[in-house]
């Protein structure tokens, strides 16, 4: 175990690794078979102490599995997480290690802060995953397995994301969007505390919108997923219900408002379903809204009387901010997590070096003490050279036995330069 007396952060940076799929990196059909629910969390976080992971945050949403780790050796980190999120589910490691992403270090540390301002969402500016952040850290914490590097690192993650929200209006694109769905809810079913809606999958935009359903309309909803704890997890952060998925049919036919944000990359609603779903309704209008791309409802639903059909596309001409302002939000707000980054590093780097300066100083102020004690008489000249000399000795000599076995290299040298500001000297001198 490493020492985490001095320094915990940057001790422990080099070996400090996140690793895991996203919405990109990873097809669906493999990504929802690795969600990990609260639940299960503790099995998955002593597999990694079994596989010597000091510290460790798993985050499991719709759209990402990752964990967050400072690992033995973070070259082996992906077999590693490969192993443990594949042994539940049966899966072959080998299958999923090429598609995980790793990321070390600094980079490691960049990357949690993208994601909790929501900068690397399927849907850029949402606020759910900073939520889920959150959850997943004080989870971590509540079992002991989180540690000064992760809880340094998300507390100044969770304060970038903070001053993303304070200073861009990277938030209004999602809002905007779920703004313009309740419009056209209300346009066919009128006020919305007396319809019933539905939730098919976890995509960041569909919850938005389930959520200002059930809290601003009092509007009840039910969640279905194909993997059964993902679609009780969603639930439980909507306060809402769930059913399992083979009661599809029965629960369109009670819901007023679908939102499908399943993101299979095919048709999940066919017409034909749709149609049949309007007759046991006995035509009782149905509004829709497909929130994933490809679509997950059969476009051929809008011949339908009575269904109405809206996906993204329909949303983002209602919306009253365009694309484009959202993307120059985007970019601003990745400018300041950019900053929010560097200063975190700058700010902990400097703390790392702050034990050795104070030593450094104790040491120089000891052997210019000494040098008073032994001879109180002599001038400022002669203490000073000789102070300098007794100060150049250990160094000298170390650099000589260097020299001597080969193993000065430039490196070394370029160190010495900078410490020693000798750059500036030959400017100087020139």
């Amino acid at each position: 175990m490493a020492d985490r007396t001095a320094s915990p952060l940057f001790q422990d940076l080099h070996r400090f690794a996140v690793v895991g799929v996203n919405h990109r990196t990873c097809p669906d059909a493999i990504r929802e078979q690795l969600f990990v629910a609260d639940e299960e969390l503790p099995v998955v976080l002593r597999s990694l102490r079994v596989f010597g992971v000091e510290e460790a945050m798993p985050l499991s949403t719709c759209d990402r599995v990752e964990v967050a780790g400072v690992f033995p050796n973070p070259e082996e980190a992906r077999s590693v997480i490969a192993k443990i999120l594949c042994a539940p589910v049966g899966l072959d490691p080998a299958l999923l290690e090429p598609l995980l992403y790793r990321h070390v270090g600094g980079d490691a540390v960049a990357h949690l802060f993208r994601v909790a301002a929501s900068l690397d969402s399927q849907v850029i500016g949402e606020p759910q995953i900073l939520g889920q952040m959150r959850a997943g850290h004080r989870l971590a914490r509540s079992l002991k397995s989180s540690g000064p590097l992760i809880d340094a690192t998300m507390s100044a993650a969770f304060e970038a994301a903070r001053q993303v929200r304070r200073e861009t209006r990277i938030a209004e694109g999602p809002v905007s969007i779920a703004a313009a769905a309740l419009a056209v809810a209300k346009d066919v079913h009128g006020a919305l505390d007396s319809t019933k809606a539905l939730l098919l999958g976890a995509g960041e935009l569909g919850l938005i919108l389930a959520e200002q359903l059930h809290d601003g309309h009092g509007t009840p909803v039910t969640v279905i997923d194909r993997i059964d704890r993902r679609a009780q997890a969603t639930a439980k952060s909507l306060e809402a219900h769930h059913r399992p998925f083979n009661e599809l049919s029965a629960a369109l036919t009670e819901a007023d408002i679908v939102i499908s944000a399943m993101g299979e990359g095919r048709a999940v609603l066919s017409a034909e379903m749709i149609g049949s779903t309007l007759q046991k309704r006995r035509y009782h209008p149905i509004f829709l809204v497909d929130l994933s791309v490809p679509p997950d409802i059969d476009p051929a639903v809008n011949r339908i009387d009575e269904a109405f059909l809206f996906d993204l596309e329909d949303l983002e001409r209602t919306a009253t901010e365009g694309k484009n302002a959202r993307r120059a939000e985007a970019d601003r707000a990745r400018e300041l997590v950019d900053a929010a980054v560097a200063r975190f590093l700058s700010d902990q780097s400097g703390r790392t070096a702050a034990p050795a300066i104070v030593r450094i100083r104790q040491h120089l102020e000891a052997m210019r003490t000494a040098l008073h004690e032994e001879q109180p008489n002599l001038t400022a000249e002669e203490a000073t050279r000789l102070l300098l000399k007794r100060i150049l000795h250990a160094p000298s000599e170390h650099l000589r036995r260097l020299a001597a076995t080969e193993t000065l290299d430039d490196r070394t040298i370029a160190t010495l330069v900078e410490l020693f500001g000798l750059h500036e000297e030959q400017g100087e001198d020139e």
